[in-house]
């Protein structure tokens, strides 16, 4: 197969750049060719590292018109898309080629895919909330939707715990942009719980973004007066976080780096961008699984003061600690990658051999324009209604 992986992003590296590259390992290693477009940067870097043919843009108007031309004229079998920009780019060529279009949607966002679901071939979620959610709001599209979930490789196998000692090891795996407040919010609560403030456990916070000198400051004053540290370590290399993982006691993550902490036999906290599920085990598991791990949900709503603290002090007891990374370790049989991996890519063959209707052709820019519109004046109302909502609170004040 010859592939187009078009992704957008904000932060340089995350979930969504781990989830791209383990897919594009596998499908490079079956002998299949891939085209990624991206930004510049890391990811850019780790995708051409591994042979891809990577095609940068910045995603401004002019320098995306550029590169559908280029793309246009290059023969692809079908695209594999990811949200937002990148999902307009893929959209515009599968059209213009008449080749299969195949979405993936990450989280609690539908993509404004109602609007285009006719030219959609497939749709991926990757928890079973998240394709419930876009049922809702896209009827007739669970037709053609699978869902995937996130898979972790070879790396990620159990080891035993750590020997105790006096000292609790906790560490925390994010990044840390505006979109990852939430689990900022709820660790902040916990590391604040009074019954924690003679406690003995050491933090290890990996990840960055732009909220992380704000959250800095505030974990230090709560942390003031307590027994408790924490080793702001900032962006690892995967085998680094590996190791980090392998030296804690337990883990607090979302989404993909929850289940990657579960593959490494770590009792495991999942609060995610939208919710909080609290320790992995086997009561609370499948609740979270659902969600990708916090992927999907209400936020604070999910979450009341005093939920870490007490799971914290749970995880105190040795034996309870030792019970739990057990079960992560037999939970997570179900996210082997080579399994999730295997599956999509049979799921990609069996598309393209169903073939797609046909398309109008040359019209991949005027396309691209059409698809970006619909979704800038989508947002531009959504701002305009919460504006004009505060501004009736202010004058019925």
């Amino acid at each position: 197969m010859r592939i187009l992986i078009p992704v957008f992003f904000h932060a340089p590296m995350g979930g969504l750049h781990h989830h791209v590259l383990a897919s594009t390992r596998h499908l490079l290693t079956a002998g299949h060719d891939i085209t990624i477009v991206c930004k510049r940067g890391p990811f850019a870097e780790k995708a051409s590292a591994l042979g891809v043919d990577v095609m940068t843009t910045d995603f401004t108007a002019d320098d995306v018109h550029r590169l559908l031309r280029d793309l246009s004229l290059r023969p692809f079998d079908i695209v594999y898309a990811h949200p937002f920009d990148s999902r307009q780019i893929g959209l515009a060529i599968a059209e213009v080629q008449q080749i299969p279009f195949v979405l993936v949607i990450h989280g609690m966002y539908d993509d404004d895919l109602a609007y285009y679901a006719e030219k959609t071939t497939h749709v991926i979620a990757v928890s079973q909330a998240i394709a419930e959610y876009l049922f809702e709001r896209c009827p007739g599209i669970e037709k053609k939707t699978t869902v995937l979930m996130n898979g972790v490789d070879h790396r990620y196998t159990p080891t035993p715990l750590p020997p105790s000692n006096e000292r609790i090891r906790a560490t925390y795996v994010s990044r840390m942009d505006a979109d990852m407040v939430f689990p900022l919010d709820v660790l902040l609560d916990g590391i604040g719980d009074n019954r924690l403030s003679d406690a003995a456990i050491d933090w290890t916070f990996i990840g960055s973004g732009t909220q992380r000198e704000k959250y800095e400051t505030r974990f230090k004053d709560v942390l003031d007066g307590t027994n408790q540290s924490i080793d702001w370590v900032g962006w690892l290399e995967t085998e680094d976080v590996i190791d980090a993982m392998r030296q804690s006691d337990f883990v607090v993550a979302p989404s993909r780096a929850a289940i990657e902490s579960l593959a490494l036999g770590r009792p495991t906290l999942a609060i995610g961008s939208k919710g909080y599920h609290g320790l992995i085990t086997k009561d609370t598991w499948q609740a979270a699984e659902a969600t990708n791990f916090g992927g999907i949900g209400t936020r604070q709503a999910s979450y009341r003061s005093g939920m870490v603290g007490a799971e914290i002090i749970k995880l105190f007891d040795p034996t309870y600690r030792e019970d739990v990374a057990a079960f992560s370790a037999s939970l997570a049989q179900r996210y082997r990658d080579a399994d999730v991996q295997s599956r999509l890519e049979r799921l990609l063959e069996q598309v393209i051999e169903e073939g797609q209707p046909p398309s109008p052709l040359d019209y991949a820019v005027a396309r691209y324009e059409q698809l970006h519109l619909h979704r800038a004046n989508g947002l531009l109302a959504r701002r305009l209604s919460a504006r004009e909502k505060k501004l009736r609170e202010r004058r019925n004040l």
